[in-house]
């Protein structure tokens, strides 16, 4: 692997790279269509846990951790084009408020709680929306792996499954078939564009997100 600070030789490369990720596999020949985009996560003082405190509706995805605190995010994203520059300091915007609403909205007897913390972070989407767990089989030492679009890096069985592609060249305990890189071939080269999925200015996304 070739980098700004010199040569570095390994055995087997992990690209797990966020958005990131499409340019650093884009000279090895492999095409991974991603839309990178800037969220928001809002995070609320504790309430009594709730029967179903995961929900993802009313422009919302988000749940309750076993302190109680409500933690939520979602609306239109912010779409971004990347570049070598990244990451940017990218502060919180009124978006916020729009959350906290859209939370009241949903949740109507948590409307009372604290906005206590938020936080905004750059994420990676694919076209239909699912990660990409795969080792490429050209070249084949190379695995790919996307995941914070929907959080999916967060999961244990994650780690696990990157492993075991390294090591065994398959996922040992799951059939991860339907989340293989090849699933896009026939991606259009312009699927941003068709989705809307295209960079507006940060006073646009704003107005999206109250609207």
């Amino acid at each position: 692997m070739e980098t700004p600070r010199g040569v570095i030789a390994c055995d087997h490369l992990v690209v797990a790279a966020g958005p990131q990720a499409e340019a650093l596999v884009a000279p090895l020949g492999v095409r991974l269509p991603l839309a990178p985009a800037r969220a928001e996560m809002i995070v609320t003082e504790p309430a009594p846990l709730m029967p179903m405190g995961g929900v993802d509706g009313n422009g919302l995805y988000g749940r309750q951790t076993l302190r109680g605190n409500l933690a939520y995010g979602g609306g239109p994203h912010e779409w971004l084009d990347a570049d070598a520059s990244w990451p940017r300091r990218r502060p919180s915007t009124p978006v916020l408020r729009s959350l906290a609403r859209r939370v009241a909205e949903l949740l109507p007897k948590a409307a009372h709680l604290r906005v206590i913390r938020s936080w905004a972070g750059l994420v990676e989407t694919t076209p239909d929306g699912r990660p990409v767990l795969d080792r490429i089989h050209d070249p084949g030492n190379l695995t790919v792996a996307t995941m914070s679009g929907v959080g999916f890096g967060l999961s244990p069985a994650t780690g696990h499954a990157v492993r075991d592609l390294v090591l065994e060249g398959r996922c040992t305990f799951a059939d991860i078939s339907k989340l293989t890189i090849e699933r896009f071939a026939d991606t259009p080269v312009d699927w941003r564009q068709d989705k809307g999925w295209i960079p507006t200015s940060h006073e646009e996304a704003i107005a999206l997100s109250a609207g």
